[in-house]
């Protein structure tokens, strides 16, 4: 008896282990594709128009463009100054601190044309040059 009851038992648990592992598949749905969107690049309209505001209060010609990046928290202002031109960044950054703290935005970064970071600020804080 004892022989024909591990029988009988073997199959039962494979068919019963085989059967948690398939319902174990659709318990766990493959994680959505992702659409190519960054988080660091909100759409131009979503962070109430910081990157317009900025732009129109700064026109100045050495402003190539001006974004708003992360979760709407920093104004990035790109500019044709070369990357000794710490003097003229710092006083775009202070202009554009004046209009730019609103909302979630809470620093401003002034890039050379290069890329190279050449003044930030922070809200509550003086804008500061690199070094």
């Amino acid at each position: 008896m004892r022989a024909r009851t591990t029988t009988l038992l073997a199959p039962a648990i494979l068919c019963l282990a085989l059967g948690l592992t398939a319902c174990g598949d659709d318990a766990d749905p493959a994680p959505p594709a992702a659409n190519g969107a960054s988080a660091s690049a909100p759409p131009a309209d979503s962070c109430g128009g910081a990157a317009d505001r900025v732009k129109e209060h700064l026109d100045n010609a050495k402003v190539s463009s001006v974004v708003v990046n992360g979760q709407c928290t920093s104004v990035v202002i790109t500019t044709t100054l070369g990357d000794d031109a710490n003097a003229d960044a710092l006083r775009l950054c202070e202009s554009a601190a004046e209009v730019a703290y609103s909302g979630d935005v809470n620093a401003v970064t002034v890039l050379a044309a290069s890329k190279a970071e050449l003044a930030i600020g922070i809200s509550g804080a003086k804008c500061m040059a690199s070094a």
